[in-house]
């Protein structure tokens, strides 16, 4: 989107300046203009009619007079035509199509609408709304969990969750409304608190596959892996579909727990997800036999700081020095 907008900008440009170009062309001065070309010429024959029949100082004075004139039709024939005014027609047509094309990029591509960034975007945003307003003028537990399961979908996530605390005030038992706040209190950066509402969750519907993925998330972030790798088995009963990602994390859940020392039990619990159970590299770059592990100050930067898609991590510093310890002896 961004380069339609960019062309769009240069378009205008382009088309304005074209536009205004007849009004920066030099104002007529309080002079007599320049003779033209063909007055040149017709001046220039009579001197050399004139040169014929002079003598002594008066021939030489119009030959003079004659050479400057052939300079000024030299310079004449080399100059460019100087562009000429549009004309109102060709203004009106110009403009309007400036018009027709913004009016079709503003139509088509700007994002009014929350969760609109392309044209597919719009449409669903566009039914978010039309949902909201449902909700708000029926009020029942089924249009205000439309309208946030919708939301969540879009990944609104702040309006994902005014709409199933709707739910909730409505029917406070809503096993979908419980689990997607749980969901997100997870995301939120708050497992403790996610983790009480995805327990009920998966309770009361133990065949959603959804609650026990993040449930066993929550586990792991908590320092639980047994627990993690319980939840995640449940998710694998259940039918999730991402059934080897899911495994790759049982595994690094349960390497944590053989795990031999303290430093790779922080790996494993803080990095393994992204740089993998054996540092091999993921989703973030291969860290076994990194250079950068011998060089503790950078590693301890970049894990308290973050870097790229890698957010801070927040250690204590008997973890962080065990951490940089296993680290440089991969």
């Amino acid at each position: 989107m961004m380069v339609t907008y960019i062309v769009f900008a240069i378009l205008m440009i382009l088309a304005l300046a074209y536009m205004l170009r007849p009004l920066f062309r030099s104002k007529a001065q309080p002079f007599p203009e320049s003779p033209g070309p063909e007055e040149l010429r017709l001046e220039l024959d009579l001197l050399k009619a004139q040169a014929k029949e002079a003598e002594g100082e008066e021939r030489k004075r119009i030959l003079v007079q004659a050479v400057r004139i052939e300079r000024q039709l030299a310079e004449l024939s080399n100059e460019k035509p100087s562009p000429g005014r549009l004309s109102p027609v060709t203004l009106g047509v110009v403009t309007l199509g400036l018009v027709a094309l913004g009016v079709g990029l503003w139509t088509y591509t700007v994002p009014r609408l929350p969760g609109e960034s392309i044209i597919s975007m719009r449409n669903e945003a566009q039914e978010l709304a039309g949902l909201l307003r449902q909700a708000e003028q029926t009020g029942t537990t089924a249009s205000w969990l439309a309208y946030a399961n919708k939301a969540y979908d879009l990944q609104d996530f702040e309006r994902a969750v005014q709409g199933y605390l709707q739910v909730l005030e409505l029917e406070p038992h809503n096993a979908n409304a419980v689990r997607r706040i749980g969901i997100l209190l997870f995301m939120s950066g708050r497992p403790e608190e996610g983790l009480q509402a995805l327990e009920l969750a998966v309770r009361a519907e133990p065949a959603v596959a959804e609650g026990w993925l993040f449930l066993g998330n929550a586990y792991f972030q908590l320092g639980q892996p047994a627990q993690a790798v319980t939840a995640w088995e449940g998710y694998l009963k259940a039918g999730g579909s991402a059934r080897e990602q899911v495994q790759n994390l049982i595994q690094t859940a349960r390497d944590q727990q053989t795990a031999t020392s303290r430093g790779q039990q922080v790996y494993l619990g803080k990095c393994a997800a992204c740089h993998g159970a054996q540092a091999q590299g993921g989703s973030g770059p291969r860290l076994r036999g990194n250079p950068i592990n011998q060089v503790p100050e950078a590693v301890r930067e970049i894990v308290e700081k973050g870097r790229g898609s890698m957010p801070p991590q927040q250690l204590t510093p008997e973890e962080m020095n065990a951490l940089l310890k296993y680290l440089s002896s991969l």
